[in-house]
């Protein structure tokens, strides 16, 4: 009696496939149990054992190349974890919470690594070898808001809203200020005066924390500032501004060069700016000055007008013109220049 055609097919078809899976299985076992050596890169990135009461630095991710030993499955394993950026926390093995500065061996670390050990593979070699970090116990405050619109004048009070915020930061950053607050800067130039403003705000720490700002929250970040506008610049006038004579070293050895008697300063000079520049002037704290700049040297002998070359005032200030005087016209003062060595000849 024949086989069935349609029978016998089917039967070479199972064996057939049978003998693929068989393969495939042998494969996979020897691929998983081959032992092999190679190096991945990848980043690793520290993280506080808890974020509400720790910080460490770095917080950003590190670059490492680590050579491994194991199968090619489990180095495809810490490849990807490595990729994709594996975290490392801090309280693990080799990896000290203490508060302070600590110095890691990055190959312990890794090889106690759980993500690591579950693959299987063994760590021979990291590059870097170490990890420097600094970690600390953190502080949450409550911590008022204090607007500043240096370069506006307002009408009435300005309110920040909220008016306290909650500030965590590392607790030697707190002890080295003794009253701590946040800033609410209002930059104020491209306002227009004499309206009501409504400003949102990114709150600012004193700058006397800055080595500590990565590790600085500030909730809320932001606040909204309200306040009347009335200008944003100011005006004053300053009763003399000393005269400055600048001239090369050079010119300075051959000529004498010294003002008239009352030409050592420009009277009744009217300054406009930002109304913080301004203060700065009227407080003493910068001094004005008008320059006149001879160069390489006077052309002239005897006494002659000379007109001011530029005026040395604070970063948006300006001079404006005297009543009655041109616009583009600076004034000038009076200068005697006598050649040093009579024998020379201008």
């Amino acid at each position: 009696m024949s086989a069935n055609p349609r029978r016998t097919l089917r039967s070479d078809f199972l064996n057939a496939l049978a003998a693929a899976i068989i393969a495939l299985l042998i494969w996979a076992y020897a691929n998983d149990r081959t032992r092999e050596s190679a190096t991945v890169a990848g980043t690793v990135r520290l993280t506080p054992s808890d974020p509400r009461e720790q910080w460490v630095d770095p917080s950003s991710a590190v670059q490492v190349a680590v050579e491994l030993r194991g199968s090619r499955r489990s180095i495809e394993a810490v490849e990807d974890a490595l990729r994709t950026g594996l975290q490392l926390a801090i309280g693990g093995a080799g990896l000290p919470s203490s508060d302070g500065q600590v110095v890691a061996a990055l190959r312990e670390v890794l090889s106690n690594n759980s993500t690591i050990a579950a693959t299987g593979a063994e760590v021979l070699r990291v590059r870097p070898e170490s990890l420097r970090y600094e970690t600390g116990s953190l502080v949450t405050e409550q911590v008022p808001v204090v607007t500043s619109l240096p370069n506006a004048a307002v009408s009435g009070g300005v309110v920040a809203e909220p008016s306290v915020v909650a500030v965590t930061l590392p607790a030697a950053a707190r002890q080295s200020i003794a009253s701590l607050q946040v800033d609410a800067a209002v930059d104020t130039r491209n306002l227009v005066p004499g309206k009501p403003q409504r400003i949102d705000v990114e709150l600012r720490l004193p700058e006397s924390l800055a080595r500590w700002r990565e590790q600085c929250r500030i909730v809320p970040p932001r606040a909204v500032v309200e306040f009347e506008l009335v200008a944003t610049t100011a005006e004053l006038r300053v009763a003399r501004v000393p005269v400055r004579i600048a001239i090369d070293p050079a010119a300075a050895d051959r000529w004498e060069v010294t003002p008239e008697a009352g030409s050592d300063a420009i009277r009744d000079v009217m300054l406009t700016g930002p109304r913080a520049a301004i203060e700065s002037i009227a407080g003493g704290k910068f001094s004005p000055s008008a320059v006149i700049d001879l160069g390489a040297g006077p052309v002239r002998v005897g006494t002659a007008e000379y007109p001011v070359t530029f005026w040395r005032l604070p970063d948006g200030v300006s001079v404006l013109p005297a009543e009655g005087a041109d616009a583009g016209a600076p004034p000038s003062v009076r200068l005697r220049v006598l050649p040093r060595n009579p024998a020379t000849n201008p």
